[in-house]
């Protein structure tokens, strides 16, 4: 049984400022251990269910933050950058389930950490089929083109709100509870590593009741950018829309697809300042 763990840091226990992500300090090197200790206790609830093979898939901005030396050996680790599949690389069919461990809140969330949706610097919003959705929806529907249920989600209290409405079914740890953008109250890493050991393998035993992310097609997203010249960029890309002064629409009935496009429009939306 094959387990995908798809691992972020803005959604671990006591990451709460940007000097925490930033690929650089000390800040940075405290949270990135935080980070793997997390992945390891997500690993070792699911082997503990069972699971017989685990691969885990760097999910946090330039890609390569998990520690090698730390991260527990039976584990696979996908590591840098450019991917197709940029947070589910290494993904497919046959996977029994996906974890999120560290993840955040959408962009826009009131009090979520850190909360944004792939690039805070562009990304105002995004809705798929009219849902508004962050990583981990979008990364859900990537995770429901392969039949992978996404079991096991780990962040704040934000976050765990936002899973509730879109994967009611999967298991749930809050990591800490938000306060502000850049405060929350949090568990200590041990107490937050011990929970999402027990739910990783209570999410294994549980795989029987889980359901992939419905994907009803064709799949419309629509996304939002902050400045209405990374629309009109976006748009340069064929098939896609222009359809208001910063929002953009792609109508397709292939995710894959859909997920190519979406990495295009963010790349273009970064180099604006190129143009």
């Amino acid at each position: 049984m094959k387990i995908f763990i798809s691992v972020d840091i803005e959604g671990v226990a006591n990451v709460t400022h940007r000097d925490h992500t930033k690929l650089e300090g000390i800040e940075y090197e405290t949270a990135r251990r935080w980070m793997t200790e997390e992945a390891n206790a997500a690993i070792e609830g699911a082997l503990a269910a069972g699971a017989t093979e685990i691969v885990v898939t760097d999910s946090h901005g330039h890609l390569r933050n998990l520690l090698p030396d730390l991260l527990h050996p039976d584990a696979l680790l996908v590591r840098g950058s450019p991917r197709a599949l940029c947070m589910m690389e290494g993904i497919d069919a046959s996977f029994a389930g996906a974890f999120f461990i560290g993840y955040h809140a959408r962009a826009g969330d009131a009090k979520g950490i850190l909360a944004h949706t792939f690039l805070g610097i562009s990304v105002y919003g995004v809705r798929l089929n009219g849902v508004e959705v962050g990583e981990s929806g979008l990364n859900a529907a990537i995770a429901a083109h392969f039949g992978v249920p996404i079991a096991l989600v780990t962040g704040d209290d934000a976050l765990a709100a936002e899973i509730a409405a879109l994967l009611p079914w999967s298991e749930r740890v809050i990591t800490k509870w938000a306060l502000s953008t850049y405060a929350a109250k949090n568990l200590s890493p041990h107490h937050a590593q011990q929970r999402i050991r027990v739910a990783a393998q209570r999410a294994v035993e549980r795989l029987a009741e889980m359901q992939p992310y419905p994907l009803t097609k064709p799949l419309q997203l629509e996304v939002d950018f902050f400045r209405p010249v990374q629309a009109q960029l976006a748009a340069d890309i064929p098939g896609v829309e222009w359809i208001g002064g910063r929002t953009v629409r792609y109508t397709t009935s292939d995710m894959l697809e859909l997920t190519r496009v979406w990495r295009v429009m963010l790349n273009l939306s970064m180099n604006e300042r190129f143009v």
